[in-house]
């Protein structure tokens, strides 16, 4: 205001936040605890204590990654566009042990925990969840329907765009 100048703007582009719907998020939780957690071998330890060694401050017991914790059910504090797809129908995930733990997202540690035997392992027991899960909504009919009450609930009158506007994508932006 002080300099007159002026600025205009447009935005092409946006991402939602994700709808946890804790209906699907409860059975997920429950099946995620049948599976059960991961457990290091004496080598897996030996290497995961070495990785550890590199790490910043507080840093978590091995045995954690044989822990699984409680629901919660707290916005994420990474960013997705699963959180766009949440908006169109339920939407729910989880996370498993595939890193030693303490190991911080796309870090040097989390690359060398990669191809890993107890990475496997942890990609196993969230394959195993999900399919449980799928099992569950498969056969319970009812659960799909509490699910969708749920997400309607949430989402409410909000109707989903992929862009913010009625604009059509910007597909020449380098120009």
């Amino acid at each position: 205001m002080g300099t007159e100048t002026k600025m205009e703007y447009e935005v092409i582009d946006g991402t939602h936040d994700l709808l946890i719907n804790k209906t699907l998020a409860a059975d997920m939780q429950t099946n995620l605890e049948k599976i059960g957690g991961i457990t290091y071998t004496p080598d897996e330890i030996v290497f995961a204590q070495k990785l550890q060694s590199t790490f910043l401050g507080k840093i978590p017991s091995l045995d954690s990654a044989a822990i699984v914790t409680p629901l919660h059910t707290d916005k994420s504090q990474g960013s997705t566009d699963v959180g766009d797809v949440s908006y169109i129908v339920p939407t729910v995930g989880l996370s498993t042990a595939t890193w030693v733990p303490g190991t911080a997202a796309h870090s040097w540690q989390a690359v060398a925990c990669g191809g890993k035997d107890m990475g496997t392992r942890g990609m196993i027991a969230a394959a195993k969840t999900l399919a449980f899960t799928a099992i569950d909504l498969y056969l319970n009919p009812a659960l799909i329907k509490k699910a969708t009450d749920e997400f309607n609930t949430l989402k409410g009158d909000y109707k989903y765009k992929p862009l913010l506007g009625d604009r059509k994508p910007a597909l020449n932006y380098r120009d």
